[in-house]
């Protein structure tokens, strides 16, 4: 199963280009006038417009079961040129899921994933999956829940 979700990329990148020219415009009345009265205010709000959307998480998620591989790949290509912290990827044999869990917090909602390793201890990925659809998350639930009752089925 693949899941793509990139449908929102062209939305945030307006979103960020419309806060940076907020900020902007806001600096270029500051200097001309010279006091911070002139401020009209935006400012503020684009901050916290993309301190907020930073805090929701990567809004490309891939997810690919096919093979023998289960793929991670989860990315924000709008600062993506700033750090790669707006980058995650991991994949790993679909033998060594040990299980998930889908986690919702405020704005947010995270996948975490359980590999088991090769000294018998359990290692944790996770990776934000807020801007998934009800659909798409749907399948990945079923899908992941697939391989885990597969994985079962082998051990017994």
């Amino acid at each position: 199963m693949r899941i793509n979700s990139s449908q929102s990329i062209k939305f945030l990148r307006f979103l960020y280009l419309l806060c940076i020219l907020s900020i902007i415009i806001d600096l270029i009345l500051l200097n001309i006038d010279g006091s911070w009265k002139s401020i009209i205010g935006f400012s503020p709000i684009s901050i916290v417009v993309i301190i907020i959307l930073i805090y929701r998480g990567l809004p490309m998620f891939m997810y690919d079961s096919d093979g023998e591989v289960l793929n991670f790949d989860a990315r924000e290509p709008n600062l993506l040129g700033f750090s790669r912290l707006f980058q995650k990827h991991f994949e790993f044999p679909k033998r060594k899921l040990v299980g998930f869990k889908i986690k919702n917090n405020l704005l947010r909602r995270v996948l975490i994933v359980y590999i088991s390793s090769k000294d018998g201890t359990r290692k944790k990925e996770t990776v934000t999956i807020t801007y998934l659809k009800r659909r798409e998350l749907k399948d990945l639930h079923k899908s992941l829940s697939g391989v885990l009752n597969e994985n079962k089925s082998k051990n017994k």
